[in-house]
């Protein structure tokens, strides 16, 4: 994955890597579909899914936790 693509994501508000996280997801289910049935075209697009999407929960994680941290800040 290019730096310039994860620098999008990480400016990425919490909603809205949530909603991308969903897509992929779907789009992860529909190819394991396919290639139930098929040969995919495209074999390591599963990978690379599967990577953009663990890249994605690690955003959301660190997101969670600074904004958990800043509220333990402000109650001391």
């Amino acid at each position: 994955m290019k730096s310039k693509e994860k620098e999008h994501l990480r400016n990425m508000s919490g909603t809205e890597l949530r909603t991308q996280l969903r897509d992929l997801e779907k789009h992860l289910f529909q190819i394991k579909f396919k290639r139930a049935s098929s040969p995919l075209e495209n074999p390591i697009e599963i990978r690379l899914i599967r990577r953009k999407m663990a890249l994605i929960k690690t955003f959301v994680k660190a997101q969670e936790l600074a904004a958990a941290a800043k509220t333990t800040e402000v109650k001391k």
